[in-house]
């Protein structure tokens, strides 16, 4: 199971707080998540520091993510490496250095 919390810090900040599992059926639902923020005008993040799993289909989407300009926080260690070794993602990095606390 996935909760997806919207957090508006601003009108132009939207932080997306994941908690639990991560996987395809889901990613669906967080685009549709996104798609009804209007994302299109604001800076966006996803936060993924209460995220215990993420599958191969929600790791692509994270990179996918990372391409439109969405801010991917607090990413489990494991995805990043993951995600480096597979090359999906020319430059992942994680940006919990710098997340505003």
């Amino acid at each position: 199971m996935l909760k997806i919390t919207p957090i508006r810090e601003n009108q132009k900040s939207l932080r997306l707080r994941l908690c639990g599992q991560f996987t395809k059926e889901y990613v669906p639902e967080l685009e549709r998540t996104l798609a009804e923020e209007n994302t299109q005008k604001q800076t966006v993040a996803l936060d993924l520091s209460n995220v215990t799993f993420v599958d191969r289909d929600a790791m692509v989407f994270l990179c996918s993510a990372k391409a439109r300009k969405i801010a991917v926080e607090n990413c489990p260690s494991y995805v990043i490496r993951w995600i480096q070794q597979e090359r999906l993602c020319g430059s992942f990095r994680d940006d919990s250095q710098t997340q505003k606390t």
